[in-house]
């Protein structure tokens, strides 16, 4: 299982905090996320985890990563 923890408007927008799901096979962090939040590609901005370390959306998952991901706010 992946663990996918959610944080501020991805949480609001997958209606979930926290989701775990069943990777087949390995899937780049955008793949996995694109498919459990909504909108998601339209955050240009965003920080990645994977297992607490700073990832790109390139990034591989594999079964047993923990993913957390969280959007860049900016304002004055």
């Amino acid at each position: 299982m992946v663990r996918i923890r959610l944080m501020g408007a991805f949480a609001h927008l997958a209606k979930a905090r926290e989701i775990e799901i069943k990777l087949e096979s390995p899937k780049t962090a955008d793949e996995l996320l694109e498919e459990v939040i909504p909108r998601y590609n339209e955050f240009h901005d965003k920080i990645i985890l994977i297992n607490g370390k700073p990832a790109k959306g390139s990034a591989l998952v594999e079964e047993g990563d923990e993913v957390k991901v969280m959007p860049v706010l900016s304002g004055g």
